[in-house]
């Protein structure tokens, strides 16, 4: 059976949700009502049939998980997935420069300084010293204005891989085994 890398990985999130829900009690509480070996032979029963089925589902799920991966690297969909994830790490860098607010001007910072060596009073002064100095920015409004550009560029180049990775996993598909449909099958997964 061929299905889509996007049917697949709803397959695999199912997978996992019904491994999740597997009982694998083995421990069993018997009174003196009941029959001992009756109970502990169907709770052995019960949880062999869980292993069991933990066993196929746990074989599906690493099948379809190989496959994805091969059918992923052929149609390089991990070499995708890589860029955006180095696009994001620039969006978010870049993002955090925009922030900051321009440097002041030659004029403005040689102007402070000059009132700073010019003032004798001692009450501009903190007890450290703190006070003599003129902060400012070192990015210009145009290097703000460019890391913006590159936020919005990186975020356009982001959003077109993820385009052609939604693309790739629709028209890519993998073969199933038949063991594995029947395991799908028996889950009502299929």
């Amino acid at each position: 059976m061929n299905i889509s890398l996007r049917k697949a990985s709803a397959f695999q999130a199912s997978i996992n949700e019904a491994l999740k829900g597997i009982n694998f009690e083995t421990q069993v509480k018997i009174n003196e009502f009941q029959d001992a070996e009756q109970e502990i032979a169907r709770a052995s029963s019960e949880v062999k049939a869980n292993i069991a089925r933990r066993t196929a589902l746990q074989t599906a799920l690493y099948e379809i998980r190989k496959s994805v991966s091969g059918a992923n690297t052929q149609v390089s969909i991990d070499n995708r997935l890589a860029d955006v994830a180095h696009l994001e790490k620039e969006i978010q860098f870049y993002n955090g420069l925009v922030g900051n607010k321009p440097r002041e001007s030659e004029k403005v910072i040689a102007g402070r300084l000059d009132k700073i060596r010019n003032d004798k009073s001692e009450s501009r002064r903190s007890i450290y010293g703190y006070n003599d100095t003129v902060d400012t920015s070192v990015f210009t409004k145009e290097d703000l204005d460019g890391f913006r550009r590159e936020v919005a560029r990186a975020k356009k180049s982001k959003q077109k891989l993820q385009d052609e990775i939604l693309e790739l996993n629709v028209q890519t598909v993998i073969q199933l085994s038949e063991k594995t449909v029947a395991t799908l099958q028996s889950e009502g997964l299929l």
